[in-house]
């Protein structure tokens, strides 16, 4: 790979990372996942209006547009939950495994093969996810990720990776029906449409105002980071090849535990930043070689 591309990738890792390290410093959790997606809609509005020749809404593209903004907002609402129950070196790594659910949902409902390679990887991140629960080394406590698993973080972090296996299924038929970019506009306004009526019932327009007023610019920041990030990984993809694209982008796993260890001084840090390295193998694996 390239020296651009890869820097590029490199960059976006840092930034969603970033973006999650924000997110579970935020108050409200789910105000936040809302506000940080305005402010995206909002900052990027001027490179859709470079870039983008034709702003008409793509009806064929619809279906996808819809099953992919409830998705989104599955994520988005699972993600909040899961930084409200627990840690971003357990959260946040978990909720990036997603690749294995991915993998699998496409071979069931595209036709698409797993090869020896994906097998090997889907295991090795189901290792990294196990590990990553893990309190010690000790026999004793070899079997207590199966309890935390069933932990309220470790469910929501998977329902998490359950909306973004599900709308980058739909995106990925999106994008064959119509244009990315243009797919990538209306896709924002879905997303926060859905997500706008979902936390204003949950939350309450008091309780977005509120952490709007305490937290804008890091909402701001927030935002800036998770869409940006996003644009790099696409000018990346018309670099280089994509499965290795979306494959090393994953080292964000190994940057939000860091994260979490060394900013949020969460324990068992050791732990959690090699099960982390363990799951990046792991999709790399599926991502590259698969």
């Amino acid at each position: 790979m390239d020296v651009l591309p890869f820097a590029l990738v490199m960059v976006s890792a840092v930034s969603h990372a970033l973006w999650n390290y924000l997110a579970k410093e935020g108050g409200d959790k789910e105000s936040f996942m809302l506000l940080l997606n305005l402010a995206a809609l909002v900052l990027f509005m001027p490179v859709f209006v470079f870039i983008l020749p034709d702003w008409s809404l793509p009806l064929e593209a619809v279906p996808y547009l819809v099953v992919s903004a409830l998705a989104e907002t599955v994520y988005f609402l699972g993600l909040g939950k899961a930084y409200e129950e627990g840690d971003l070196s357990v959260v946040y790594p978990v909720a990036r495994s997603s690749p294995v659910f991915v993998a699998l949902a496409a071979a069931v409902l595209l036709g698409e093969e797993i090869t020896p390679w994906g097998v090997l990887g889907i295991l090795v991140i189901f290792l990294g996810v196990y590990t990553l629960h893990l309190k010690s080394l000790s026999v004793r406590d070899l079997a207590q990720p199966i309890r935390s698993l069933k932990e309220p973080s470790s469910m929501y972090a998977l329902v998490a990776a359950f909306g973004t296996t599900v709308y980058s299924i739909s995106d990925k038929l999106g994008v064959t029906a119509v244009d990315p970019i243009r797919y990538s506009f209306w896709l924002g306004f879905f997303i926060t449409g859905c997500l706008t009526a979902v936390t204003l019932y949950r939350r309450g327009l008091g309780v977005v105002l509120a952490e709007a007023e305490g937290r804008l610019i890091r909402v701001s920041v927030a935002g800036f980071l998770m869409k940006g990030g996003y644009m790099l990984v696409l000018v990346a993809m018309s670099l280089a090849q994509v499965s290795y694209i979306l494959a090393l982008r994953q080292v964000s796993v190994v940057l939000g535990a860091l994260m979490g260890v060394v900013l949020l001084r969460e324990r068992y840090g050791g732990i959690r930043v090699a099960s982390s390295v363990i799951i990046f193998i792991g999709v790399y694996i599926l991502g590259a070689l698969a």
